[in-house]
């Protein structure tokens, strides 16, 4: 069987086996009380389709389950979905990691939740992108005082060389770019991941904040790194660490304290290896249509030492970012390699998302989003965003909407239409189009319920996308959920 890295941006088919990183099911750590449990939604990236297998593994390496999960036929832009909690995946209680192996390249898309009853909790990410023997984590914290309460970050890493263990160091770093401390792991199996709670790390002061970097130390080991950050009893927002840093990033929605409190502060990583003076990071930020308001710029107001990160906040940032603004930005750092992540709070609320920013040197010409959802019977309910990543052009694209096995597609029922094409969409140069699956007038091709996987297609421009998922109604606890769309340079 031919195999493939499964990579958030890329679809290039390498002889490696394909990796998803994750909590899978029940953990508890002390950054957080409760039991957090997994499913994930993989999609096929291909042009044909795709046949392989799912691999469950416990910390120590040796299989969750067996034999392992076998999936046939999945046809290009088709999902599944597997759910970890429901007792029909034979899995015991605990965590662990996955690997999926398949004959065309997949993407996958996890999200963790407390279930059965508890206040709820959630988090999204995508399967590890590209691994490395460097991973750059922009922002992590122990105990640290927020609008929310205590903020505390897991580190999830997984060592992504199947054939050996392999040793971890992590470097935590102040926001001044010096080293705080660095923690070590040695022998982490081949496939497996280890879990590092700050809350529980006592090398650390309390009330600290900084950004990390995670080191494979041993000769030809590559890891990849999931971030949950905790904030309080209830928010999560989970996001992927870091392999390849940039000097232009884009973030397709950007919001600047919206009536229904949410704002979304973009943090920036210098890995440049030297100092970003005043002035050296630009934010240029283009105004949705509905929008009030108009463009505008803003750059770094403090010099950013090497490793450490600054933060761009319309939470606090009154002069700069206008109330009730939302579009998309692109964040320029001509001569300094840094990497970016959006965090998505809602003020006075436990409701926190965050997704990755987008490279501007991407050249792929199609997203896939796992999973998209209107205002299904549960209140469940995505937002696709989907940024035009030419500053000078726009770009034309087409949606296709295809309906997951799983959707009832009987007569009357919401999939029965099969796949849904929506062609002639434009985006504005350096600009983003919202697929809003939460309104009944938002996206009104598809009916209420449906849910499947998206393709989205331009003709011209790169493009790239990231997603929301929601609980429309939802009154407790943290139900915001993002993660970023996956590109494909498959016709």
């Amino acid at each position: 069987m031919k195999r493939v890295v499964l990579t958030r941006k890329t679809v290039t088919m390498i002889a490696s086996i394909l990796l998803a990183v994750g909590l899978i099911v029940p953990v508890m750590a002390g950054s957080t009380t409760k039991n957090l449990s997994s499913n994930f939604t993989l999609v096929n990236l291909g042009n044909a389709n795709a046949s392989g297998q799912i691999e469950y593994l416990k910390p120590d390496g040796t299989p969750w389950k067996t034999p392992a999960d076998q999936f046939n036929n999945l046809p290009p832009g088709g999902q599944l979905i597997y759910r970890q909690y429901e007792a029909s995946s034979g899995l015991s209680a605990g965590r662990g990691s996955v690997i999926v192996s398949a004959d065309q390249p997949l993407g996958a898309v996890v999200q963790l939740q407390a279930r059965d009853g508890q206040v709820p909790s959630s988090g999204a990410y995508s399967g590890v992108a590209a691994p490395s023997d460097k991973v750059y984590v922009p922002l992590v914290m122990r105990r640290l005082s927020t609008a929310s309460g205590l903020g505390n970050s897991q580190i999830i890493i997984q060592n992504t060389t199947p054939s050996q263990s392999c040793n971890v160091s992590v470097d935590l770093i102040k926001s001044d770019g010096t080293t705080t401390y660095t923690k070590t792991f040695t022998g982490i199996a081949g496939g497996a991941s280890e879990e590092y709670d700050l809350d529980d790390e006592t090398n650390l002061p309390e009330n600290w904040f900084g950004s990390a970097v995670v080191r494979a130390t041993a000769s030809g080991c590559t890891v990849g790194v999931v971030s949950n950050l905790f904030s309080g009893p209830h928010a999560l927002q989970t996001f992927n660490g870091f392999a390849t840093p940039a000097q232009k990033w884009f973030a397709p929605l950007v919001t600047s304290r919206l009536s229904n409190g949410l704002s979304t502060p973009v943090a920036v990583q210098n890995l440049s290896g030297g100092t970003i003076p005043v002035n050296g990071v630009t934010l240029n930020c283009k105004k949705d249509a509905a929008s009030p308001g108009s463009d505008f710029s803003v750059k770094n107001s403090t010099a950013i030492g090497n490793t450490a990160s600054y933060f761009f906040n319309p939470v606090v940032d009154t002069t700069n970012f206008p109330t009730g603004w939302f579009g998309s930005c692109s964040l320029d750092t001509t001569g300094y390699d840094t990497v970016a992540f959006v965090q998505m709070r809602v003020i006075g609320q436990d409701n926190a998302a965050s997704y990755e920013a987008i490279p501007g040197n991407s050249t792929a010409k199609k997203s896939i989003i796992p999973l998209a959802a209107k205002q299904l019977a549960n209140g469940f309910a995505t937002a696709v965003t989907i940024q035009n990543l030419s500053t000078t052009a726009a770009a034309n694209v087409e949606l296709k909407y295809i309906p997951s096995p799983d959707c009832p597609s009987g007569a009357g029922q919401p999939c029965a239409g099969g796949t849904i094409t929506i062609s002639g969409q434009t985006i504005p140069a350096g600009g983003s189009l919202i697929q809003n699956h939460r309104t009944n007038d938002g996206v009104p091709q598809l009916p209420a319920g449906w849910f499947g996987s998206l393709v989205v297609t331009s003709s011209d421009q790169p493009i790239d996308s990231f997603v929301q998922l929601t609980i429309i109604g939802a009154t407790t606890g943290d139900t915001f959920q993002a993660h970023n769309g996956f590109t494909s340079t498959t016709p």
